[in-house]
């Protein structure tokens, strides 16, 4: 999973998280020349595994002035930046903010504005292209409890397509059509500045896939995971906090590719293994979880009485997909119990769900629960700790992320063709 040869784009990570997204550019033969991100602990995991990159960093964006801004480019040589990307924080809009019983209307959560303030980087810096994604669910939310179903989304949509110069094209994509071994929906506006490619806001395909503006879905088949996960199975992990080292080498595909290092080596059998830390679960719930393997439990009311709560429904994963990935990696870990081992996964294990490579270092604490993990809106408190399980499970699949960094270098370079018309 190396970069690509040749020109390297430039781009702007907003909203960067632990840099899922950026990665995926980066393979695809993207530079990045800022990040803001406001969480300390996903910025750390973010410049961990970009040292000496020459990145600016910048926590919050209300921070990241049009003079700062300014005076960043005059710095950079007045370049023509390639690419403004981001997701602004999604807290209320992910299936994880409907769970939370929180009585506050979303149009009261602060984060929920951050796209207006995307929209200002792009119309200060005037990049080539702006990539904007973010979770399912703002397509159907509501700014208030008796508003309409998908007002925010239309609010949302019509801000990014009105920014004057560029044309703008959205599309809901599901990871799992690039290979990604998971089924993880998010929605992403594309805008190309139209001195580029020649539209204009009448004459092109609505479908951002249609016109090309994203990669369709190639065939790509995700691995089952036993083949993704199976060379990180340690028979003897219930005796150790972790297991420090590969016990087999990889099999073909992409978890040889997620142990490929950046200088093309590929991590074999004896080599350091980071991360591999196990949960130390009570008995019963090692039991608990052992009963769901055995038996193929797949929902909550398949268990016995004594084990049932009220807690976020678990499952097995399963070691074989019956058709095509039915998950999506979350900010919960214990969503999931391994498909052969009664625990949860570990954090390099869920970062594979994710396509991170092995080498990607995670700072932060491990895990963290409770209040801690979402906020209490209900008392204004908005700060969350982003734990290492939550910054992977809010990340951009990087395979995804790859191939539309793909689909944005072919369009600079001339070798996908635009404007695709009707």
């Amino acid at each position: 999973m190396s970069n690509r040869t040749g020109k390297n784009f430039t781009f702007i990570d907003l909203f960067a998280g632990c840099g899922g997204l950026s990665l995926g550019l980066e393979q695809a033969g993207f530079h990045p020349l800022l990040v803001s991100e406001v969480n300390k602990h996903a910025m750390e995991t973010y410049m961990a595994n970009r040292q000496g990159k020459g990145i600016k960093q910048e926590f919050d964006i209300h921070k990241l002035t049009n003079a700062k801004l300014g005076r960043y480019i005059d710095e950079w040589g007045n370049p023509d930046i390639d690419l403004v990307c981001g997701g602004p924080p999604c807290q209320g809009f992910s299936g994880i903010g409907h769970r939370r019983s929180f009585d506050i209307q979303k149009e009261d959560i602060p984060s929920n504005r951050l796209y207006l303030q995307m929209i200002r980087v792009i119309k200060k810096v005037k990049p080539k292209a702006f990539l904007f994604e973010n979770v399912k669910g703002l397509m159907s939310g509501r700014w208030t409890k008796g508003g309409r179903k998908g007002e925010i989304w239309s609010d949302v949509s019509e801000a990014f397509k009105g920014i004057k110069g560029y044309v703008a094209r959205h599309a809901l994509l599901q990871a799992k059509h690039y290979g990604v071994p998971q089924n993880r929906p998010r929605v992403m506006i594309v805008g190309i500045r139209e001195d580029l490619a020649g539209y204009t806001k009448k004459n092109c395909v609505k479908d951002a896939v249609a016109a090309r503006f994203l990669p369709a879905g190639n065939g790509a088949v995700a691995p089952d995971l036993k083949d993704l996960l199976g060379d990180l199975v340690d028979p003897k992990y219930a005796d150790k906090k972790a297991t420090e080292k590969y016990l087999k080498d990889p099999s073909p595909g992409l978890a040889m590719d997620l142990r490929s290092m950046e200088d093309e080596l590929t991590l074999k059998k004896g080599d350091l293994l980071t991360q591999q830390e196990y949960s130390n679960h009570k008995d019963e719930i090692r039991e608990k979880f052992q009963w769901m393997i055995d038996n193929k439990a797949g929902r909550m009311q398949d268990l016995p009485s004594k084990w049932r709560t009220k807690k976020f429904a678990q499952r097995v994963l399963p070691p074989k997909w019956s058709d095509g990935p039915n998950i999506t990696a979350t900010s919960l870990p214990d969503d999931y119990v391994h498909y052969k081992q009664p625990r949860i996964l570990t954090v390099r294990e869920w970062a594979r769900l994710q396509t991170f490579p092995d080498w990607y270092d995670f700072r932060g604490p491990r895990t963290t629960g409770g209040r801690r993990r979402a906020g209490d809106p209900d008392a204004g408190i908005w700060d969350r700790d982003l734990p290492r399980y939550t910054q992977i499970g809010n990340a951009v699949p990087v395979l995804l992320a790859k191939k539309i960094g793909e689909n944005m270098f072919n369009i600079l370079t001339g070798k996908i063709k635009l404007p695709v018309v009707l």
